[in-house]
Order: structure tokens, then sequence, then C-alpha cells
């Protein structure tokens, strides 16, 4: 039996989204919860909007094994900073560790 993974991700983060609803919904209502539940009904209709692209559904990458558990953080070297006249420009560098 194979496993839709996509659908699989996709309802894990319906889900998520209905239990962070739930949570906005029992707080004090102000305009930032107002604009927060705005917001995760926008995440929901993109959520469920139509998907393209191509799914290989045979087996995970091993990326996607130690993404489960490693989130990578980005994270800012001040000394790198060069004054552009107000422009912003980003240089993001990175090695991938696999253990």
């Amino acid at each position: 039996m194979s496993i839709n993974i996509s659908k699989q991700k996709r309802e894990d983060l319906l889900n998520k989204i209905k239990e962070i609803r739930a949570f906005i919904s029992a707080a004090p209502q102000d305009e930032n919860t107002g604009n927060l539940l705005s917001y995760l009904s926008d995440l929901e209709k993109d959520v469920n909007g139509k998907k393209y692209g191509l799914v290989f559904e045979e087996h995970r990458e091993a990326i996607d094994e130690i993404l489960d558990t490693h989130t990578p953080v980005l994270t800012e070297e001040k000394d790198l900073f060069i004054d552009n006249g107000g422009q912003m420009n980003f240089l993001i560098e990175g090695i991938i560790l696999l253990h």
C-alpha cells in the first residue's frame, strides 16, 4: 500500500490550523486575533487549493527524515553587514550536515 505523503502532510497542516483557530477563538478578541483568524482562513484556502508538480511517493528522501527533527535556523552575521545606502541585499550560505 502506498501512502500519499503530500496528502498526509496537507491533512496534518489543516489539523494544526484547526487547533490554532480554536486556541485563538478562545482568547479575548481584538484586532490582532481577528487578523490572525483571517490569516488562518487564507492559509487554509491555500492549503486546500489545487496542487501542481511532480510527486514521487515511493519513499521519503533522507533530507525529509532529517528535517522532521532538525529545523535549519538562519543567523545574522553583523560583522559582515555592508551599508549599501539603504538598499538591502542578502547572502545566504549554508552547509547541510548528514549524520
